[in-house]
């Protein structure tokens, strides 16, 4: 580069999942390279398999695919570096993250379900609010028996459901009524089963909240990382996302 007092070095790799970015980042932070103005770009491998397809004779050797990318970025046509890459793989992997919760969240609220079910197995055919409330699952969580909930006063249901609710419920005297008459209609468990389906409940529950408390520590992960991509706000208006 020194004999040729070239003004800029452009250096490309082909992307490989996550093994291609800390070899682009030591280039990237390399003083020597950054001293001569290096720019690294780590390219997409079905644009480099694209792009060999106008060399439709050549080999394909380890040496002729780091020609094709030296060819690909003298071609040019490429605005995005390494520097621009890293914030956007910061948010790629909060994002992925937060998918990879979600699912897990969705498979935890099926898992209690299905042993809510064991204890209850009339609750969600009686009771119309969902079971996922703060309430609702402050009261399961509490280990009632059937018999205690269904010999509760109205009254007492109500101020315990409007308590932990925070008043939410437009309605807690209703909601109390279903919850008792889904406590009667439901079989009875022997006492061994009810305490292991409480403490299955209880442990599902702790998992359904730690959950929803790291995906809201992801939220504001990717707002701070959104608020330093240029253009980014544009996709606070796509429904889903903003």
């Amino acid at each position: 580069a020194d004999k040729l007092a070239v003004s800029e070095i452009h250096i490309g790799l082909e992307a490989t999942s996550v093994y291609s970015w800390h070899p682009a980042m030591y280039l990237h932070q390399d003083a020597e390279l950054q001293a001569r103005k290096a720019k690294v770009f780590t390219l997409n491998p079905k644009l480099i398999s694209k792009f060999r397809e106008a060399y439709a004779d050549m080999d394909k050797t380890d040496r002729l695919d780091a020609w094709i990318i030296a060819d690909r970025l003298r071609f040019g046509r490429l605005t995005t570096t390494i520097v621009m890459q890293e914030q956007y793989v910061a948010l790629q992997r909060l994002t992925r993250m937060r998918f990879h919760l979600v699912h897990n969240l969705a498979r935890e609220k099926q898992y209690f379900l299905q042993n809510l079910f064991y204890k209850c197995n009339a609750f969600t055919t009686e009771v119309d609010s969902s079971v996922f409330g703060h309430a609702l699952m402050e009261m399961l969580s509490e280990k009632f028996s059937l018999d205690d909930i269904a010999d509760m006063e109205v009254a007492d249901l109500a101020d315990y459901l409007r308590d932990k609710g925070r008043n939410r419920f437009p309605d807690p005297e209703r909601v109390a009524r279903c919850i008792q008459q889904a406590a009667r209609a439901s079989y009875r468990l022997s006492k061994v089963v009810e305490d292991s389906i409480d403490l299955v409940l209880g442990t599902s529950i702790e998992s359904i909240r730690s959950i929803q408390k790291q995906l809201k520590d992801l939220d504001k992960a990717i707002a701070r990382v959104l608020d330093g991509i240029q253009g980014a706000q544009c996709l606070l208006s796509v429904p889903g996302i903003g």
